[in-house]
C-alpha cells in the first residue's frame, strides 16, 4: 500500500535474467552481450553521486521528548552491525530524551526473536523497536506485543504486508522509519537505491563486462530485496554474466560461506566479481574465499553495501572493493526520533540521510561512516527538535 508498484511488479517477475544471463541458485551462468552506452551512463552517474553522498537536509522541527518511556530495541543481533550499530545509536539517544532503553539480542534466530518480542510486552515496554526483524516471522509476538498496548516500530525491517512476506498478510506495525523524501519505506528504499546502487557501480567498474557470482540471502524479506533489485538492475547490463548462489541466515551464523564462495569460484573460474547483501557476510568468511582465490592468482571485485566498521578497515586495507556505505548509528538517532514522534502522535519524517559509497579511490578517512561533512550535526538537530541539552 506505501510501495512503489512499478517496481515491485518488475521484481515479483524477474526470476531469470534474460539480457545479461544467469544461472539459477547455485547454478551455472550464460551471458556476453554488450551494454549499452545509455545503461553505462546511468550507471556512471549513479556512482558518482554515491561516492560524492547524497544526504539530504536534516528535519527542521518536531515534537518535544516525551520523556519517562520505557523502550525495548530488538537487533536482529548483537553482533550483526547493520542492526547492533543502529540499536546502540537509539540507546544513546534515548538518554538524551530521557527514556529507559533496553537492547535485545536476537542471535539471528526467528525463535529468539519471538522471545525477546513477549518479553518486552511483559516488561509493559511503551514501545519495541526492530532492527533487521522482518513482522513475518514474528507476527503472533508482535500482535500479541500490541494487544498488551506496547507499539511496535520498524526501523530497517518490513512488515507484513511486505510483497515477500511469507503468509502475507496486513500491516502491524504502530511506525516505522522513513528512508527518503516522500514518506520512502524501506522496501521501496531496498529496491530503487540499495540494490540498484550496488549493481551500477559493479556495471561502471567493469565497463558492463562483469562476470558475478551473487549471493543470495532470499529468507529474509529484507535480504531479498536487496538480491532481488540488484539482480534486476544486472539484467541491463548486457555485457554481464551472472551466477547466483543461496546462503540462508543459519548459513551465515554457522560460518558455511567461505565453503560455499570457495566452490562457486572453482565452478566460474571467469567470475571477476563477488557481491553480497550484507557487509556482514564479508567478515564470516566470504573474504577468506575470495582472498584465497586471489592468492592464486585471479583478480576479483569483493562488493558490499553497507559501509560497516569491519567493512571500512576492509574497504581501507584494499580487501573488499566497494561498500555502500549507509549511517548506521545515525538510523539509531533518526529512529528515535520516529519512535519520539509516533509517542506524540505525529508521523516519522525524512530523516536525511543518503550513501556515502567507498572504494579504493574513495577511501573513508574515518574508522566508522556516520554520514557526510553536512550531516555531521544530527546529533545536536536532534536535541534543539526535542528541547533537550
Amino acid at each position: 500500500m506505501r510501495k512503489t508498484k512499478t517496481i515491485l511488479t518488475l521484481l515479483a517477475t524477474a526470476a531469470v535474467l534474460t539480457a545479461c544471463g544467469s544461472g539459477g541458485a547455485n547454478g551455472g551462468a550464460s551471458g556476453g552481450g554488450t551494454t549499452s552506452e545509455d545503461v553505462l551512463a546511468t550507471a556512471r552517474k549513479t556512482t558518482k553521486a554515491n561516492l560524492a553522498g547524497t544526504d539530504r537536509a536534516l528535519p527542521a522541527h518536531g515534537p518535544k521528548a516525551q520523556k519517562g518511556k520505557k523502550v525495548w530495541a530488538i537487533a536482529c543481533s548483537t553482533v550483526a552491525p547493520g542492526c547492533s550499530m543502529p540499536a546502540k545509536g537509539l540507546a544513546d539517544a534515548g538518554k538524551a530524551l530521557g527514556w529507559k532503553v533496553t537492547i535485545a539480542d536476537g542471535k539471528l534466530d526467528p525463535s529468539v526473536y519471538n522471545a525477546q518480542i513477549r518479553a518486552a510486552a511483559a516488561a509493559k515496554a511503551d514501545a519495541l523497536v526492530l532492527f533487521g526483524i522482518d513482522c513475518a516471522p514474528v507476527k503472533g509476538a508482535i500482535e500479541a506485543a500490541r494487544k498488551s498496548g506496547t507499539k511496535v516500530f520498524a526501523a530497517n525491517a518490513l512488515d507484513c504486508d511486505d510483497t515477500y512476506a511469507a503468509g502475507r498478510g496486513k500491516a502491524l506495525f504502530d511506525g516505522e522509519l522513513v528512508w527518503g523524501p516522500d514518506n520512502t519505506d524501506y522496501a521501496t528504499f531496498t529496491d530503487t537505491y540499495v540494490g540498484p546502487g550496488q549493481a551500477d557501480w559493479v556495471i561502471a567498474k567493469t565497463e558492463g563486462k562483469a562476470n558475478i557470482i551473487q549471493l543470495r540471502q532470499d529468507d529474509s524479506p529484507g535480504t531479498r530485496h536487496i538480491g532481488e533489485s540488484a539482480h534486476k538492475r544486472f539484467e541491463d547490463c548486457g555485457g554481464c554474466t551472472v551466477t547466483t548462489v543461496s546462503y540462508t541466515g543459519a548459513d551465515l551464523a554457522a560460518g558455511k560461506l567461505q565453503g560455499k564462495v570457495s566452490a562457486a569460484l572453482q565452478k566460474a573460474p571467469k567470475a571477476n566479481v563477488v557481491t553480497v547483501p550484507v557487509d556482514a557476510a564479508i567478515s564470516l568468511g566470504v573474504a577468506s574465499a575470495v582472498q584465497q582465490a586471489r592468492a592464486g592468482g585471479r583478480e576479483i571485485l569483493l562488493v558490499g553495501q553497507e559501509g560497516v566498521p569491519a567493512s571500512v578497515k576492509l574497504v581501507k586495507s584494499g580487501v573488499q572493493s566497494f561498500a555502500l556505505g549507509r549511517p548506521w548509528r545515525w538510523t539509531g538517532w533518526a529512529t528515535a526520533d520516529g519512535v519520539n514522534r509516533m509517542f506524540a502522535g505525529e508521523k516519522a519524517v525524512d530523516a536525511g540521510f543518503g550513501f556515502g559509497s567507498m572504494d579504493a579511490d574513495h577511501r573513508p578517512k574515518a574508522d566508522v561512516y556516520d554520514g557526510n561533512a553536512p550531516s555531521a550535526p544530527y546529533v545536536g538537530n536532534y536535541k534543539r527538535i526535542w528541547g533537550v541539552s
